[in-house]
């Protein structure tokens, strides 16, 4: 009986699936071109608009930079449409090694426009060409703990944007706690205002430095204060750092021993260079301040020596500018033997002050060795040349002496 049973189910089952082969064939045909149709992108007309399935609303261009990274032409030319970059700044960014490490491999075009839109300036971008090679995600959480703190302009804060993202969060909750102690909020705005220096400037040094916005704020703050008494220039402070690590104390006794030394420039080095360089350093002030004597600069020094006026000795340094760098002390001693031992003349010196720069114990080596082949220079000129050019000239010298008439005939 079941065995008639399952005969006859098998059999009605065939007449069934025969008698619909060819609609059920034509229903999925038409199923699945029904999908494929909603599924398939808008096809663009030969006018270049769009077909009748959609509208213009409804198109969004693929781009395909912003899934396999940035070609070189669509950054340049982004940079050029958002901010109207000059071709020397537009080289300054592209030639940068992190974004030209980086452009093939992520959108640099969609950081670009993140970073915009969070309000980093066209002067930012040239500066830290760096910022389009940041990963936008990171990013994001970069910009929020940025935005935590209370600034005036995102730009003032860019440069710590090269952080990682935990060194960031714990220099931004440092920043934060110190909200309270002081008006200017934090340290970046407070260094502002004591140096009067724009903030992006000195949080592009700091970014550098990251322990003077850790340190204890007492040593920081009687350590600046330091500075600006003794007249430190306030680009040397930022520029050098590293004298904040030292104690207030010891910052005061070294830029006291500075100023006593009549220094005209106090520089931060001086309080963390080994003693025996400020010694030294010390010593030199001392010595050009006694050779100066009654002259307060050593163009009324170089003046007084030639016997020409301030403006007429000016002239003659500015001739070699170089001779504005050479201490007082060593013009001295040039001019000693000069003027006093080899007894040339104060025009002479003056037509070649070249002379005040070259050393004075190959000057004094060569013109012994001239003396010795009965040669006195007519210029200062061949005493200051090349080694090369001065063998050639002694060499001809010599020939000149052994034989004068076959070089006079020559």
């Amino acid at each position: 009986m079941i065995r008639s049973l399952l005969r006859s189910f098998d059999t009605a089952l065939k007449l069934h699936a025969g008698s619909n082969t060819a609609p059920l064939h034509y229903s999925r045909r038409l199923l699945f071109s029904q999908y494929e149709n909603r599924a398939s992108p808008s096809r663009l007309t030969s006018s270049g608009t769009l077909g009748n399935n959609e509208t213009d609303n409804d198109y969004v261009a693929y781009h395909q930079d912003r899934e396999t990274g940035t070609k070189a032409r669509v950054l340049l030319e982004a940079l050029r449409e958002r901010f109207r970059f000059t071709d020397a700044e537009l080289q300054r960014i592209i030639s940068d090694e992190l974004v030209h490490r980086s452009y093939r491999g992520k959108s640099l075009t969609l950081t670009m426009d993140t970073l915009q839109l969070e309000g980093v300036s066209r002067r930012s971008f040239v500066e830290y060409p760096w910022l389009l090679s940041l990963d936008n995600k990171r990013l994001e959480l970069k910009m929020q703990l940025i935005k935590s703190m209370d600034f005036e302009d995102i730009n003032h804060f860019v440069p710590f944007l090269r952080l990682t993202v935990p060194r960031l969060r714990k220099l931004v909750g440092a920043l934060n706690s110190e909200r309270d102690a002081m008006p200017q909020r934090n340290r970046v705005y407070y260094i502002s205002e004591k140096l009067q220096v724009s903030p992006d400037i000195v949080s592009k040094y700091l970014s550098k430095r990251l322990f003077i916005l850790e340190m204890p704020f007492e040593m920081f703050e009687k350590n600046l204060q330091h500075m600006i008494d003794y007249n430190v220039s306030p680009i040397n402070v930022l520029k050098d750092l590293w004298a904040f690590r030292y104690t207030p104390k010891s910052v005061q006794l070294r830029l006291e021993r500075a100023k006593r030394a009549k220094k005209d420039k106090i520089m931060p080095w001086m309080v963390r260079c080994p003693e025996p360089i400020l010694q030294r350093s010390l010593k030199l002030s001392l010595d050009e301040l006694k050779v100066l004597g009654e002259f307060s600069s050593v163009v009324e020094y170089l003046a007084h020596r030639l016997g020409f006026s301030t403006s007429e000795a000016k002239a003659v340094m500015d001739k070699h500018p170089q001779v504005h760098t050479v201490r007082v002390t060593k013009i001295k001693e040039v001019f000693d033997y000069l003027l006093d031992e080899a007894k040339f003349s104060r025009f002479e010196v003056a037509q070649n002050p070249r002379i005040l720069c070259h050393s004075l114990k190959t000057t004094k080596e060569r013109m012994e060795e001239l003396k010795s082949h009965g040669c006195r220079p007519s210029s200062l000129v061949i005493l200051c040349r090349s080694r090369r050019e001065y063998d050639k000239f002694l060499q001809t010298w010599i020939s000149h002496e052994r034989n004068p008439q076959s070089v006079s005939e020559g």
